[in-house]
């Protein structure tokens, strides 16, 4: 009996231990199967969560060269936009795509498109050089700027192409309109502006290059822009079987005035030219100052025009409103020295001007190189010597000299609110009237109509004890008729 129940015993301990076994094996198999279940992507209740070995990875998750993002807290994916301190990523949310993070160039169902940084993720915000093109992205939404003008505070005009990049350079649209954009910062071009070798014009609102003709609305000053090229006209141009005059700044003459002594620069042609308005212009308040004038070669019809139709009860003063209509009926002082040194210094009308105020004249001229300023003390040294061709100026007037006498007496050329531009002699140096070039000055302008008729004064001050002088370089006017030997009553006879 006691054999029996040792055996059962024995017996019950062995299923025991089977029981056991088997309780654990099954155990053990149902935790690899929920493991198995919980590797890789899982939706669980409507949101996306990355097991790893039964656990939800948390925080960045890089699979395939693809960054994943996943609640650090919760390990809930992130899918669409996200936001830190350094800026937004985007996480895509599209049937079939897993949600990885947006790099590089990303366009939306609504043709915006946005550009993330390749490493970080980042949405790019403002501006961003990205394959050696610049390219603009709005602040807030970061969509680049697309087929779009955009103008900042500086008013600095730029456009951004369909491609989204700035555009350089030359840009024609669908209506064949040219615009061009600087090649280093993008600006739009306005006004006048300088292409190589060729100038331009674009409207200011539009940024469109000119053709044909354009007209400055509050000057009246017309140009000329070739129908294909849009390259502004200079000089003589043939316009559908016409001749036009152009000057170099592309100003159209209006009013082609009587040649200009054609030659060299010679002190001969430089008084030769002075004498043109003589007897022909009379003085006007600013005359001359205006830009078609002072860079005018040849005597304006209208100066002739205005001289003739006045009498001799005329006054200067009764036409000081300064309006360019009023100044381009002659000259004053100025006037006159700038048109007469712009005829010997420019080949032809439209350069750059030598007018300005009496007062300025030697250091306009010699700050330009052309020759030097000879002061009172230094005339007084060298026994009051004047040459042809030597400029006076002071605060109030300025003039040229023609030639000096053998009584240190001076012929000049002046523009003098008497009448207007006229041959005057001054006394000698020590003030004496009567002097021989007030006698010449007297014959020779007794040869010109208009002195029976306005109150022309052969007699000047006495300009060689009053002011400075400018005096031309040889390099810049040459002698080769000796002029700079000769005395004044020679110089006038070779000149009529």
């Amino acid at each position: 009996m006691r054999k029996l129940s040792r055996k059962w015993k024995l017996w019950g301990l062995f299923f025991v231990l089977m029981f056991f076994a088997a309780g654990a094996t099954v155990h053990t198999t149902a935790t690899d199967v929920q493991a198995a279940a919980k590797n890789g992507f899982k939706t669980e209740k409507g949101k996306s969560y990355y097991y790893q070995n039964g656990q939800k990875v948390k925080g960045w998750l890089t699979l395939n060269g693809k960054k994943y993002f996943f609640n650090k807290s919760t390990g809930v994916q992130m899918k669409r936009w996200a936001k830190d301190s350094k800026g937004k990523r985007y996480f895509y949310n599209v049937n079939g795509v897993k949600g990885y993070m947006a790099t590089g160039w990303l366009t939306d169902r609504e043709n915006n498109t946005r550009y993330f940084n390749p490493t970080s993720g980042y949405m790019t915000t403002r501006w961003a050089t990205i394959s050696n093109k610049k390219y603009y992205f709005y602040s807030g939404s970061g969509v680049a700027a697309r087929s779009v003008f955009l103008t900042d505070k500086k008013n600095v005009t730029r456009y951004f192409t369909s491609k989204c990049f700035m555009a350089k350079g030359w840009a024609t649209n669908k209506k064949q309109q040219k615009r061009y954009f600087d090649p280093n910062t993008g600006a739009m071009y306005k006004g006048f502006k300088k292409i190589g070798s060729n100038t331009y014009y674009f409207y200011s609102k539009s940024g469109v290059m000119a053709t044909g003709w354009v007209t400055n609305s509050k000057k009246g000053y017309k140009y000329y822009f070739d129908p294909s090229t849009g390259v502004m006209a200079t000089g003589t141009k043939t316009i559908n079987g016409k001749k036009y005059t152009f000057g170099s700044n592309g100003v159209l003459d209006t009013n082609p005035g009587t040649a200009a002594v054609t030659g060299s620069r010679t002190i001969k042609n430089f008084l030769a030219n002075a004498l043109l308005p003589v007897g022909k212009t009379l003085y006007v308040w600013g005359g001359g100052h205006n830009w078609s004038d002072a860079t005018r070669k040849g005597i304006s019809p209208k100066w002739k025009q205005w001289y003739d139709s006045n009498s001799s009860s005329y006054n200067y003063r009764y036409y000081m409103d300064l309006s360019e209509a009023t100044e381009q009926k002659g000259l004053d002082c100025s006037g006159f020295v700038g048109w007469s040194v712009y005829q010997i210094m420019q080949s032809r009308s439209g350069g750059p001007q030598y007018t300005t105020v009496s007062g300025d004249i030697g250091s306009l001229y010699s700050g330009k190189g052309m020759g030097t300023i000879v002061s009172q003390s230094q005339l007084a040294s060298s026994n009051w010597k004047l040459y042809p061709g030597d400029i006076g100026y002071n605060s109030g007037h300025t003039w040229i000299v023609l030639g000096q006498c053998s009584d240190k007496s001076v012929v000049i050329l002046h523009c003098t609110p008497n009448a207007g531009v006229q041959i005057s002699g001054t006394p000698t140096p020590s003030g004496t009237y009567g002097s021989q070039a007030i006698k010449l000055a007297e014959t020779y302008m007794s040869r010109y109509p208009g002195v029976s008729k306005y109150d022309y004064h052969e007699s000047s001050g006495n300009y060689i004890r009053n002011g400075a002088y400018f005096r031309w370089n040889r390099s810049t006017l040459s002698d080769p008729n000796g002029y700079l030997k000769k005395t004044a009553n020679q110089i006038l006879a070779d000149l009529f």
